[in-house]
């Protein structure tokens, strides 16, 4: 579980940083630009790659009972996760109406995966992940940053494709890749 716990704080805790803007710019200047999204990136894989083996390693102790419901909107939920991922990544207008694609869609897959699980490791994945999110969705409302432009609907469409072929890969290796089977 410490691994678990221990990637979460580091993945989390450098997506935290850049909120703080003098303690971003502090270190920006220091390591440079480019230093500081090498940094950025090296702590973010690390934490991911902890995440991943701690997970796995984690005990499934049950906490409550997995949601039947939320096992059922799953799979289309995730479909439409995924595009709001994809689409947070390309200046079109789904992302200038939206606002927050990338946190609602990670807030998407945190709510029901954890509602989908019960156990303990999941309840600490995922529960973390959802308040991140909607830590992040808060913080950019309050900093009142917004994407400009009017977008183009060419690029949205990239972003589904884009999104929606993701997903197809991962639901078709959520087993493989995760050890669970996804239906």
């Amino acid at each position: 579980m410490a691994l678990l716990i221990g990637g979460l704080v580091l993945f989390i805790g450098i997506h935290i940083l850049p909120t703080f803007a003098g303690a971003r710019a502090a270190l920006a200047a220091k390591l440079g630009e480019n230093g500081y999204k090498l940094l950025f990136s090296v702590i973010s894989v690390a934490g991911l790659v902890l995440i991943v083996i701690g997970y796995g390693q984690a005990p499934r102790d049950q906490v409550f009972e997995p949601s039947h419901t939320a096992r059922v909107f799953l799979p289309a939920a995730m479909a439409v996760a995924f595009v709001l991922v994809a689409v947070a990544n390309v200046p079109g207008r789904i992302r200038r109406v939206m606002r927050h694609p990338m946190m609602t869609g990670i807030l998407i897959w945190a709510v029901l995966h954890l509602l989908a699980n019960g156990d303990l490791a999941s309840n600490i994945l995922f529960g973390t992940f959802a308040l991140w999110s909607v830590f992040a969705i808060l913080s950019v409302e309050h900093r009142g940053k917004r994407p400009g432009g009017m977008g183009s609907l060419r690029l949205d469409l990239a972003g589904v494709a884009v999104g929606l072929l993701l997903y197809a890969v991962v639901l078709t290796y959520h087993n493989e890749l995760f050890g669970v089977p996804p239906l």
